[in-house]
């Protein structure tokens, strides 16, 4: 499981756990987000202190993009909020702030590692063709869990989580992706997340990394999508090699039923290699059946980021998408520029473009800011 998995030998020492945060969101968001950090700067590991206070359960400090540390609690909060708007062809436009997602971190026993992962959507937004702004907020359970960890190579986690397919859905937090859009075979094919257990880790053969996860559900679904409820049956896994260099091939495996008599079985490869230092290019491929829709699927996308100018980066995508039961497939193009001036801001802006117009690929101008907090 990319979010969490260590990137170096040892265990979780104190240190990890004071910036759990930045071990979350960077360190092991190794697919989309590494690049980014690779141009951190700053002298301090541990980035800018903002507030800090002395108590008896040691010091409450909050450090920009790291969350708030709670002394010896154990307990780190810290979250992401993204700001977007977009300009569709045809004249539509929208934005506003859709959601803030909140993230807790407790570790009781160093062994044992409580997260979850709250969005508090809908806050504030405008649409062509109404007056004025809308808010309607809600709150969700984006993921809630239990890790057990013993070593870097044998970790058990039980709750709700993403799911291990890809590389793309093992991050899923925008100021860690390039772009404002998800490839099409990440929105459309399979569930986001699984409710049940998942065994994890990583082995270090010759100071390279091979990590694994195998996963089944259990559970009842744990805040399901009411407009697209999950597969009620799953089980999966993924490998991932990850050389010395940074540069990764990974595959994955989900059969998913909505009932006990019938299984669609779902694969995938994906890869990342940096043949430079200022040049990523990334890709998956999927084909099979997946969980939202009934018949044979094939979808891939190929990804290249190269940073131009320091903390600016340009991007460019192709995605393509046979669905299920069409004879016309989606060809869709994504070209666009990010700008990182630290680790916890991010502003990007692209335009998509199709062979045809598409709900599901809407061609037009897309912008957002993302901080972490």
């Amino acid at each position: 499981m990319r979010w969490e998995r260590p990137r170096t030998r040892g265990g979780r020492g104190a240190s990890c756990r004071r910036a759990l945060l930045l071990a979350f969101l960077l360190f092991t968001c190794q697919p989309a987000g590494a690049f980014a950090a690779e141009v951190e700067t700053e002298p301090s590991a541990e980035g800018p202190e903002l507030f800090a206070v002395e108590s008896p359960l040691g010091p409450i400090e909050y450090r920009a993009g790291r969350g708030l540390g709670f002394g010896r609690t154990g307990l780190t909060i810290g979250g992401f909020a993204t700001a977007a708007a977009e300009r569709l062809e045809g004249g539509e436009s929208q934005g506003g702030i859709d959601h803030v997602n909140f993230l807790v971190f407790y570790d009781p026993l160093p062994f044992l590692h409580l997260f979850t992962e709250i969005e508090v959507n809908d806050i504030v937004n405008w649409e062509t063709g109404k007056r004025g702004a809308r808010s309607d907020p809600g709150t969700k359970v984006e993921r809630l869990y239990a890790d057990l960890g013993w070593r870097d190579f044998a970790n058990l986690r039980v709750g709700k989580f993403l799911t291990p397919f890809g590389r793309w859905n093992q991050v899923l937090a925008e100021p860690l992706l390039w772009t404002t859009s998800e490839p099409l075979i990440v929105e459309e094919v399979f569930d986001e997340t699984q409710s049940g257990a998942m065994l994890w880790g990583t082995l270090f053969p010759r100071g390279e990394a091979l990590s694994y996860a195998f996963y089944a559900t259990f559970l009842d679904h744990i805040a399901p999508e009411r407009e697209a409820p999950p597969a009620q049956y799953s089980i999966g896994g993924r490998l991932e090699w990850t050389g010395r260099s940074g540069s990764s091939i990974g595959a994955s495996y989900v059969a998913a039923a909505r009932d006990r008599a019938e299984w669609n079985h779902l694969g995938g490869l994906d890869a990342l290699w940096r043949p430079h230092d200022r040049v990523e290019l990334s890709g998956e491929l999927l084909f099979g059946e997946g969980s939202h829709e009934e018949g044979g699927q094939w979808g891939l996308y190929a990804q290249a980021v190269v940073e131009t100018l320091p903390s600016v980066y340009l991007i460019g995508r192709y995605d393509r998408y046979e669905l299920p039961a069409s004879d016309r497939g989606i060809d869709l193009f994504t070209v666009g520029a990010a700008w990182v001036p630290t680790y916890y801001l991010r502003l990007k802006a692209d335009y998509r473009f199709a062979d045809h117009k598409d709900e599901l690929a809407a061609p037009g101008f897309y912008a957002s800011f993302s901080v972490l907090f």
